[in-house]
């Protein structure tokens, strides 16, 4: 069913409305989705201004569920065989990964619960109107309301820094898997990080850039659908020649293999291996610090519908983690000739076959794509801190100037009296609310220029830290 224009006075709607959840937790299907199929042309009541569609909301569950994936599945899952090869890849590593799989989506619910109950009045639910605005919400500011001041400071550096050392890594592993075309230009070079490899990814990087100065993270929805199709194919190669190797003679190398049972087993070989393994399992659904962003530019964020996409988000992710985890280490096990799984699956596959090419370059394009999710919200966390500086100056020098005022002109009278009461809400501001107020401010609100500036200074640094590091294993 599609989903009703959005008219020009419905985008009137007064900042404060309420976003209204309805209460009731049934999820629905994708037939009752009624913003899947909605032309997004029809919600650009401003003509061309990007700065005015910045603060509509123009996402549907389906791009909502691509950025999250995207921000979530990428080159970590090529550890998952590794982890799963250590802790049994038939019972208890996939019974530990949808554990943590429906502990994930529990903690992604309570975080838009928690958005809703510290932005929106008590009375929201007695309301039907449907916001039509970008909400403000970020993680932050929940840490802010729950710890304090100082857990502000410390969950905006901990994000920024599990940003940049993600972009670190994604961009370690993007000059691997880029050194077949390097090779096909400059002949074959040792891995690591030569100039020849490092130039191969600086190209990658300057073609990406201004993809990480978008405002929104919906403006990524098409390029978040390529990004998890080139996964997909990637999940398919490994698979493909797991089950090929396992169930046929065609690759098998490993002496000891007798019966393609053989390469699965129940449990982990030594238990203390599990514990190795399980902050992999933990890494794989690493996507908290986009769900608000993204519920933000959610359409019509009523609890059915945002149970639905995080539900079907965490869940398509997770049987693509169980497809990737069986398969590569069925075939690390039994068609490698050392009868090992390395931390990077693909390792264990002869660099030469052309199948795992394609899924190599299919992982790089999935690499690449990634690289917006990881630096726009460590952009806009870093350009909100430089806008609360700048209010907390403001505000604390118009205070000063306010107070000085009041005093000069009540000076000489015994009055009981005091004139600074009234610059009680600015004092309280300068002393700390004036963080909480920066967190209302949209990515929309930033000009280009901060975007851009902001954006080559984490990309670019992280892609420089990259260029020196020899191996992925370093980073991790």
């Amino acid at each position: 069913m599609s989903e009703p224009e959005i008219t020009a006075n419905e985008v009137a709607v007064d900042d404060t409305a309420a976003e209204t959840p309805i209460v009731s937790e049934t999820v629905p299907s994708d037939d009752n989705d009624d913003a899947e199929n909605v032309d997004d042309q029809v919600l650009l009541t401003n003509g061309d201004n990007d700065d005015d569609n910045a603060q509509i909301r123009l996402g549907t569950t389906s791009s909502a569920r691509f950025n999250i994936l995207s921000t979530m599945v990428g080159g970590g899952s090529l550890s998952l065989p590794f982890a799963f090869a250590k802790s049994g890849n038939v019972l208890v590593g996939p019974v530990l990964l949808v554990t943590i799989a429906f502990l994930s989506e529990y903690c992604f619910r309570i975080l838009v619960q928690a958005a809703r109950i510290l932005s929106y009045p008590p009375n929201y639910t007695d309301t039907l109107q449907t916001t039509t605005k970008v909400g403000h919400d970020s993680f932050e500011s929940l840490a802010q309301a729950a710890f304090g001041p100082k857990a502000y400071v410390a969950s905006m550096t901990l994000v920024t820094l599990m940003c940049f050392f993600g972009t670190v890594g994604y961009a370690v592993l993007l000059r691997d898997m880029l050194e077949p075309i390097t090779a096909a230009i400059y002949g074959n070079q040792p891995a690591g990080p030569s100039w020849q490899n490092n130039s191969s990814l600086w190209v990658i990087v300057l073609v990406v850039t201004p993809l990480c100065t978008l405002q929104t993270l919906t403006s990524l929805k098409r390029f978040g659908a390529a990004s998890m199709f080139s996964v997909l194919i990637l999940g398919c190669c490994i698979l493909f020649r797991s089950s090929q190797c396992n169930l046929t003679d065609s690759g098998r190398e490993n002496d000891n293999w007798s019966h393609w049972t053989d390469s699965f087993q129940l449990w982990p070989d030594r238990w203390w291996d599990v514990l190795d393994a399980f902050p992999l399992y933990i890494s794989c659904y690493v996507c908290h610090y986009n769900i608000l962003t993204v519920h933000n530019e959610l359409r019509q964020p009523t609890v059915p519908r945002v149970t639905w996409w995080l539900r079907s988000t965490t869940w398509t992710a997770t049987a693509f983690y169980l497809i990737m985890g069986v398969a590569g280490s069925a075939y690390g096990a039994k068609c490698t000739p050392s009868g090992q799984v390395q931390g990077n699956v693909l390792l264990d596959f002869d660099n030469s076959d052309p199948l795992l090419l394609v899924g190599r370059m299919c992982l790089a394009i999935t690499i690449t794509l990634a690289f917006p999710m990881l630096t726009i919200p460590a952009r806009d966390i870093v350009l909100r801190s430089l806008l609360s500086t700048t209010t907390n100056t403001n505000t604390t020098s118009a205070a000063t100037t306010t107070a000085v005022t009041s005093t000069e002109t009540e000076e000489g009278t015994s009055s009981l009296e005091e004139p600074l009461l009234s610059t009680e809400n600015d004092e309280e501001q300068a002393n700390g609310n004036a963080v909480v107020e920066t967190d209302t401010t949209p990515s929309g609100s930033f000009s280009f220029g901060q975007r851009l500036g902001v954006a080559i200074v984490l990309f670019w640094s992280a892609t420089a830290v990259a260029s020196c590091v020899s191996s992925i294993d370093v980073v991790w």
